[in-house]
């Protein structure tokens, strides 16, 4: 079984998919704290002048307490129809079905969705929340790899700058660190709607 595990961010970019599309289960990493200032609630896109443009889901004040999979959007107040018109203006296409819900993940995961029917991505999903596991950092890797039967694990490229090697080892799960092939890190809405190439 290859296992990948992610945080569920926000349109990330081409090389989230495909690390989630060489594994056999992508794991939703929802039970680790939300950062602020990171991509679980934000994207980018570069505008027509080219320069990078923002858009962001604002959340409730005191998400920084809270794991991810329980922060809760801020209440509107001008800042969804901001970000709507933004995407429409930009993409020629209406999101606002993907921004409804009260949590930030419900959002991300409509998000998530979307772009996998569009790229087909098949590959199953299951929310770390939901395998009664805990710990921290690599602890916190290898109990969910257990948990789901994991013999080989996908990691992001700076996982050799903070992963515990050993306990992976010694739970005879083997460690890939994957490298994307992309042009550039912005969201895979640039790939999907033809502003840029897929490569896949």
């Amino acid at each position: 079984m290859i296992v990948t595990i992610h945080q569920p961010e926000h349109f990330p970019y081409l090389g989230f998919f495909q690390k989630m599309k060489a594994a056999d289960l992508f794991v939703i990493l929802d039970n680790v704290h939300y950062r602020k200032n990171y991509w679980v609630n934000r994207n980018w896109f570069t505008d027509e002048n080219q320069n990078k443009s923002f858009f962001t889901v604002i959340v409730e004040p005191k998400a920084t307490h809270k794991d991810i999979g329980e922060v809760l959007v801020a209440p509107e107040n001008m800042w969804k129809r901001k970000l709507l018109a933004k995407l429409q203006s930009h993409y020629k296409h209406d999101f606002s079905g993907i921004y409804e819900g009260e949590k930030l993940i419900e959002i991300n995961m409509k998000g998530l969705e979307f772009c996998r029917e569009k790229l087909n991505i098949t590959v199953p999903m299951v929310y770390a929340s939901s395998l009664g596991v805990d710990g921290a950092k690599s602890d916190l890797l290898v109990e969910i790899l257990k948990k789901v039967n994991a013999t080989r694990y996908i990691s992001g490229s700076f996982g050799k700058e903070y992963l515990d090697l050993e306990l992976f080892k010694d739970q005879c799960i083997e460690v890939e660190f994957f490298e994307p092939k992309v042009n550039n890190y912005h969201t895979i809405l640039e790939y999907i709607f033809g502003k840029d190439e897929l490569i896949f």
